[in-house]
């Protein structure tokens, strides 16, 4: 029946507080709704959009905010990625510094987009991959986010667990925590979980200092090395794996269908996979260090400025120097010909002695070169006997030294010092005498061998160079034609990725979800009796003092729980009960607000149902199951429903009070999450969202009792 007559409808004041009513209703459930929807969003975002908080994400409907957005996972975390970037795409914005910044750039988004989508010359994307078959991977990048490296070491390590003891029966978790084991002797460092584990100092050791060489001798860096060479092959990118076997069946290929193809795969194999490259994905995440980068870094220096009478570095002063005239830096040459201007070549030369990366420099050993050698090395170590015992040599005499092309690998420690003698020694050679590489070196022998000639090439791709030293890697172009062909993939694959690994994180994790249900079904149990016990006893019998009782139920509410935390944790322990499942039922199993509630509704019971029921011959506890609880289920669906949230929910009691991780809830696990996963904070995100789902199922189910008890009271 309507409070409000079909007459009473007509009046203006009513309609209008209808309206007022309605409005109120609409706005309260936004206010719900919408961080539902940020959080949603986030949980499907990346470094690009995550700082939006919208609750609808943009790349839904919008090709340029997922072409950028796909172009994430390639540079993002490396170290020096804004002038990668730069290099690689000359129109990327110079006030573009970060990716959060880049997301709320909509205007150069547009832009930044529209000089390459739709643009990607598939021959040039195809000559790229081409390229990139055979470019050493110690010379190239890749970022790897934190759900590819877990990815990676669990499937790694767990192969090797299991190649190391065929035969052997294990449970998904057991093969886990053996892998973990597995890895962490090989590191030489202790793990207590896959989860923890970042590749953050790999990825940004800096490739352009002169000194560094990569450590080889460090058996996580060769770990980074493997994942390097599987991210190199797709086995990260969305949708190459399904493509590939499809491309395989088309071709009516009959051996083995390998993924990801290796160097190590069959001739046959990697020649198709050389062409499928070629036409679906000529970019993979494993990028060629750009040096030019690195080259004009320097330029913009404050040296190179005191150097230039203070004057600010700028393709103006570039060109006055040079010769030329260029419009941007990024489309100067590297390395500088030797046709241009004495007034750059004098940078040049002084990078190429102080700068440039000695790993990547070899020499053309000579006899006076080798003579040079020898003496450097016996006035640095003076003593034939202690350049054995650093070197791991048994040289009589210091001729038998010989100065190598290039340094050794460096993974003994011997090896390590005779790697720092050369390159110390390669440090004092002029620059005439050494052999310099880089990407685009390298690059540029490739087109001249693949095409003979610079004319061929502009031919060929197009372009206009006067330089062969002005072609650089293609990246952008090849980027373009993988997006093309992979868009929706690329797009909505990470999406899952977030997921899937939230799923993984919650079953191989300790026992969350069998403590969680466990503690929930406790907690509701104690819920369903010790309270509507005390209520109806303080209902029901005329106990001595039961005001000061319900007085002092209430005053508990009044201090937060952090107050009581150190009581009842000294409590538990005096008891024996950490980490137990009575440590974290018993401190909140009677609760004084549910108790005075229930007390109440006990209180406005008829006293002629309880007459009734006596008078049949019905014991009090009878009375007490069969009457009352049944006249009082909204307010218990609202105690049960608290308690869930507050048991499902509760993490701070719940590490306090359980140091055994096997004892960990769901909500803990979620808190370790958030601590490991701080940097992919949409991971958190997807995580959040999972952990709602229960919470909403029980509230959903819960409802219909709530509304019929409060709202529409009706008594049987």
């Amino acid at each position: 029946m309507s409070l409000i007559s079909e007459v009473g409808r007509n009046s203006f004041k009513n309609r209008f507080i209808m309206v007022s009513i309605y409005v109120g209703l609409i706005l309260m459930g936004i206010t719900m709704v919408v961080p539902f929807m940020i959080t949603l969003t986030g949980s499907t975002s990346n470094a690009f959009d995550y700082e939006r908080f919208s609750p609808l994400p943009k790349y839904l409907w919008s090709t340029p905010d997922r072409f950028v957005k796909c172009l994430v996972p390639y540079f993002n975390g490396t170290r020096g990625w804004q002038r990668q970037m730069s290099a690689y795409a000359p129109e990327k914005p110079s006030y573009w510094s970060s990716w959060s910044l880049i997301g709320r750039d909509d205007e150069g988004v547009e832009r930044f987009a529209a000089a390459y989508i739709d643009k990607g010359n598939r021959k040039i994307a195809a000559d790229y991959a081409e390229f990139m078959d055979t470019y050493p991977l110690s010379d190239c990048f890749a970022a790897a986010t934190q759900i590819d490296t877990i990815t990676f070491l669990m499937e790694k390590f767990s192969s090797e667990y299991l190649a190391r003891h065929p035969g052997e029966n294990l449970s998904g978790k057991q093969l886990r925590l053996k892998a973990l084991e597995l890895l962490g002797n090989e590191w030489g460092l202790p793990f207590s979980s896959f989860y923890s584990i970042n590749f953050n100092t790999e990825v940004s050791y800096p490739m352009d200092f002169q000194s560094w060489f990569p450590p080889n001798s460090n058996p996580k860096y060769r770990t980074y090395n493997d994942f390097k060479a599987a991210v190199s092959a797709h086995i990260f990118t969305p949708g190459i794996k399904g493509k590939w076997f499809h491309y395989l069946k088309e071709k009516d290929f009959k051996g083995e269908k390998l993924f990801p193809v290796m160097p190590s795969a069959p001739e046959e194999v990697r020649k198709l996979w050389l062409e499928f490259k070629k036409e679906h994905a000529p970019a993979s995440p494993t990028i060629p260090y750009a040096l030019r980068a690195a080259w004009y870094a320097y330029l913009n220096s404050e040296e190179v400025s005191l150097l230039n009478n203070g004057e600010k570095f700028s393709v103006e002063l570039y060109n006055k120097l040079a010769g030329t005239k260029y419009k941007r830096l990024e489309d100067t040459p590297f390395p500088v010909p030797a046709s241009f201007g004495q007034g750059i070549q004098k940078f040049w030369h002084k990078y190429q002695q102080e700068r440039f990366p000695l790993r990547l420099i070899a020499i053309q050993p000579s006899s006076e070169l080798n003579r040079q050698f020898q003496e450097f090395v016996k006035s640095t170590l003076r003593q034939i006997k202690i350049a054995n015992g650093l070197l791991g040599t048994n040289y009589k005499d210091w001729s038998e030294i010989i100065l190598t092309e290039k340094p050794v690998q460096g993974i003994t420690a011997a090896e390590n010092n005779r790697r720092d003698l050369w390159k110390n020694f390669v440090k004092t050679l002029p620059a005439e005498s050494k052999i310099f590489s880089s990407s685009e070196i390298e690059y540029q022998k490739f087109l001249l061998k693949k095409y003979g000639s610079l004319e061929k090439i502009n031919r060929e791709y197009g372009w206009n160079l006067n330089h062969i030293e002005e072609a650089f890697p293609q990246f952008m172009p090849a980027y373009a034609v993988t997006f093309a062909q992979n868009e929706t993939n690329m797009t909505f694959g990470p999406v899952l990725d977030n997921y899937k690994i939230i799923f993984d994180f919650m079953i191989f994790n300790g026992n969350a979800i069998l403590v969680t249900f466990l503690l929930i079904a406790m907690t509701i149990a104690f819920t369903l009796t010790v309270n509507p016990l005390a209520a109806y006893a303080l209902s029901r019998f005329n106990l001595r003092g039961h005001n000061q009782i319900l007085i002092f139920m209430l005053a508990t509410m009044a201090f937060p729980a952090m107050v009581s935390a150190i009581p009842a944790y000294l409590l538990m322990r005096d008891l024996g009960l950490l980490n137990t499942f009575w440590a974290l039922v018993l401190p909140g199993a009677a609760n004084g607000m549910a108790i005075f509630i229930l007390k109440g509704f006990f209180d406005s019971l008829p006293m002629e149902l309880f007459e009734a029921a006596t008078i049949d011959g019905a014991s009090e506890m009878q009375i007490f199951r069969i009457i009352a609880m049944p006249m009082v289920k909204p307010i218990l669906a609202i105690n049960c429903l608290n308690a869930f949230i507050a048991a499902y929910n509760g993490w701070e009691w719940a590490l306090i009070i359980c140091q055994d991780k096997s004892m960990w809830t769901i909500a803990v696990w979620m808190y370790q999450a958030a601590q490991w996963w701080g940097a992919s904070p949409w991971i958190v995100s997807a995580g959040f969202i999972v952990v709602s789902i229960p919470t909403m199922i029980i509230f959903i189910s819960c409802q219909k009792i709530i509304l019929r008890g409060i709202i529409i009271p009706s008594m049987k």
